[in-house]
């Protein structure tokens, strides 16, 4: 059986995995995942990239076509070559399953589906300290692609890299990608990408019933910071989700 080329990603990874009987901790035990990133994959959450899949195709019989677009047999026929010969590198097949992942995006990007829909947003490459606060270049590092039902219909979106631990009660950890949404205002209790002096933070921004303002850690270790008149304080953005990479 053949999941439709249409259907994500996600759904051909579980496939395999039930095709060879075995939970989603056993199954990534053979490709050097966890159980929870199987997960993860397996519901189209945090992407499944040309690594993911030759892996895959690397430790089970998976035609990497299949993998990656839904055409043709699920297996390789009994005793064909194997993926990776002297003649087709891993390196090859890796800039195979790259070039028919970037091929599949374009055709999704082209649907009016818009579940299948991705976005293409600006990662900034200096970190924003989730700990003391941390000058933030602006500098662009690459442009990073999420499914479009994470934007929750906001246009202007940029990530940041977290370094410091000072959000871990929050889900927020070191080298997480946050998905932000640029806006200069939030609301009381909302998670915020902000700058104190010039410095960059990210912060629980709390507001009490006398107006007071305080960037909140989500960490007992660290001390919230208080905002005072004779502060630059601004906020450049709301954060709508952390992404993590295994």
């Amino acid at each position: 059986m053949s999941v439709k080329p249409t259907a994500p990603i996600g759904s051909r990874i579980k496939e395999v995995r039930r095709h060879f009987a075995l939970r989603q901790d056993e199954f990534g035990i053979r490709i050097g995942m966890s159980g929870n990133r199987i997960s993860e994959l397996e519901n189209d959450k945090g992407g499944a990239g040309a690594g993911v899949l030759v892996a895959i195709c690397r430790e089970f019989p998976v035609n990497h076509e299949w993998m990656l677009s839904g055409t043709g047999p699920m297996l390789k026929a009994a005793g064909s070559t194997p993926v990776f010969t002297s003649s087709g590198s891993e390196e090859d097949v890796a800039r195979r399953l790259g070039e028919l992942e970037r091929q599949i995006r374009l055709i999704m990007l082209d649907r009016n589906d818009g579940e299948q829909a991705l976005l293409q947003v600006p990662l900034y490459s200096s970190a924003v300290a989730a700990g003391m606060p941390d000058l933030a270049s602006s500098d662009v590092e690459e442009s990073i692609e999420i499914p479009a039902s994470w934007s929750h219909g906001k246009k202007h979106l940029f990530a940041v890299r977290v370094q410091g631990e000072s959000m871990l009660d929050a889900g927020i950890m070191p080298g997480d990608r946050l998905l932000v949404e640029a806006t200069q205002t939030a609301r009381d209790l909302q998670i915020v990408i902000a700058s104190v002096n010039g410095e960059m933070t990210v912060k629980k921004l709390c507001i009490d019933r006398e107006g007071t303002v305080r960037l909140e850690p989500q960490n007992s270790a660290y001390n919230p910071i208080v905002i005072t008149q004779d502060m630059d304080f601004r906020i450049h953005g709301v954060v709508l989700a952390a992404m993590r990479q295994y």
